[in-house]
């Protein structure tokens, strides 16, 4: 897994990236009925649990291509672990592509956009600690600008 460091989360978005590539068979008793694999997130979790820890929220949300949040920000922190891909997640500034594997934590308050890509859809999970988002004025400029994709 490729990440960043426990003390860059909280500052900026923050991308883990090809979290899957960590798949592994799993030897765990509680599986039955075929191959299960399992992914460790030490280094996720350790972010995680570094950040406050309220009230949670989780969705699976699916973007049709093209589809996208307005920006926002939220009272608490966000992650976002990507399903469906490719897609964009960015802040004014800043645009990041994202694809399957992919985990972004948004710290709370960042103003913020995510979704799909111009052509193809994008999914992720949700999962969103204490309450309230507000939306801003504007949107992103999309497609997003060439060049930071990191």
């Amino acid at each position: 897994m490729v990440g960043p460091t426990v003390d860059d989360v909280g500052r900026d978005l923050a991308v883990f990236r090809r979290v899957t590539a960590d798949l592994r068979p799993s030897g765990n008793e509680i599986f039955e009925g075929g191959r299960v694999v399992s992914c460790d997130v030490d280094q996720i979790a350790a972010s995680i649990a570094a950040m406050q820890t309220t009230p949670v929220r989780s969705a699976l949300v699916h973007f049709d291509p093209g589809a996208r949040t307005r920006l926002h920000t939220h009272a608490g922190d966000q992650i976002l672990i990507v399903t469906e891909g490719p897609g964009h997640v960015g802040r004014p500034g800043r645009d990041l592509r994202v694809d399957v594997g992919d985990v972004v934590v948004v710290p709370a308050g960042l103003l913020h956009y995510h979704g799909a890509g111009r052509d193809t859809p994008m999914a992720h999970l949700t999962v969103l600690f204490g309450v309230g988002t507000e939306l801003a004025d504007g949107h992103p400029h999309w497609p997003p600008a060439e060049g930071d994709d990191s």
